[in-house]
């Protein structure tokens, strides 16, 4: 299986919070990991046997702050690469939430809540 590395709009990013998108932030983005994660997915039986590819989205820590809002200690260093995938992406007999959890990864909207917490306690 492999991973199509698909650069994400603003409206995208917002959709895949919608949908509790499984997400990490500062991914490396290389070929190489990039071709691990897709071996991870398979032997962890996150997706179906056969399965050619996935879209992975990804995006800037600097098109995060500006879409949010965030700043000062709340915002994220403007090259930091965020690596996301459609929850509809993962649809083998594997365990996502324990397999998440596990590697440190997170759901999108979550982040996003978060984050919206700590700017509202950084604006007061």
């Amino acid at each position: 299986m492999k991973l199509n590395l698909i650069t994400a709009d603003e409206n995208k990013i917002k959709e895949l919070a919608a949908r509790s998108a499984f997400t990490w932030e500062g991914m490396d983005l290389s070929d190489q990991n990039l071709a691990e994660i897709a071996q991870v997915f398979c032997t962890e039986k996150l997706v179906k046997d056969g399965k050619e590819t996935i879209d992975a989205y990804t995006w800037s820590g600097a098109v995060m702050n500006a879409l949010y809002g965030l700043t000062g200690e709340n915002a994220y260093p403007d090259d930091l690469p965020f690596l996301s995938f459609d929850i509809d992406s993962f649809d083998g007999e594997g365990n996502l939430n324990v397999f998440k959890m596990s590697i440190g990864a997170r759901w999108l909207d979550d982040i996003i809540r978060n984050n919206e917490l700590n700017q509202q306690e950084l604006d007061k």
